[in-house]
């Protein structure tokens, strides 16, 4: 049976998977080649795909390695294609959960040709990994890396950045995996992002009526919003 905190996992998931839905079927087209090269590697994670793996695949589980949820893409990078991929293990004491953004985009050749003549783009891939603390001494905190990969370190993506894939590790301020994870849309969209989920959670009527369900949303997306330094009333 799923805990509260994966069922409020597969809210945020199934939130976002909505929009990039949407953004798939009718805006995709001004990432046409990023979108090719994804789509030739990973296929779209399903509403339902979602329910059987993180509601009835028990405790442990991780999307196939050929899904991913795909994400309409940050403001800025509207010609891009983002997707993540997901992994958790509720069998701990600590839940260990990773989450694996990627984005794929068109860039230009590296390095620049010296007579400063830009060659057509290319698709290029990078990703970011979100991840709950480790065992040890070392990355025993909230983090994020980057990874060429979305999930198994030996199954990089082909058109991966040739960058580190283990520094910077940077500490997340988040206590749990639904904190994480809403980290991570602050990562993309910013703390008016994170509103938006809220704002898209909570028209859910029987959402609303689940107490301890909505308990744990609010209380990860108030911590997550009191990130954001104070503003000063006009």
């Amino acid at each position: 049976m799923a805990t509260v905190e994966q069922k409020a996992l597969h809210q945020v998931l199934e939130r976002l998977r909505k929009s990039g839905e949407d953004w798939l079927r009718h805006r995709a087209k001004s990432a046409e080649k990023p979108h090719k090269v994804a789509l030739g590697r990973y296929s779209a994670l399903s509403e339902s795909d979602l329910i059987n793996a993180l509601m009835h695949g028990g405790l442990k589980g991780e999307f196939d390695t050929t899904k991913v949820i795909f994400f309409e893409p940050p403001p800025k990078e509207v010609g891009s294609v983002a997707a993540l991929w997901c992994r958790w293990d509720y069998g701990h004491e600590l839940p260990r959960c990773g989450f694996y953004f990627g984005l794929w985009s068109s860039e230009t050749a590296f390095p620049a040709p010296k007579d400063g003549n830009q060659a057509e783009k290319h698709v290029a891939f990078i990703g970011y990994r979100f991840e709950t603390p480790e065992d040890g001494t070392n990355h025993n905190f909230y983090h994020a890396q980057p990874c060429r990969s979305m999930g198994r370190k030996d199954d990089e993506v082909e058109v991966a950045l040739p960058v580190s894939s283990r520094m910077p590790t940077w500490p997340i301020a988040a206590a749990n995996a639904l904190e994480l994870l809403l980290c991570l849309v602050a990562a993309l969209y910013g703390l008016d992002g994170v509103r938006d989920v809220r704002i898209k959670l909570f028209q859910d009527v029987k959402l609303r009526a689940n107490g301890d369900l909505r308990k744990a949303l609010d209380t990860a997306i108030d911590k997550v919003l009191s990130l954001g330094y104070p503003t000063k009333a006009a």
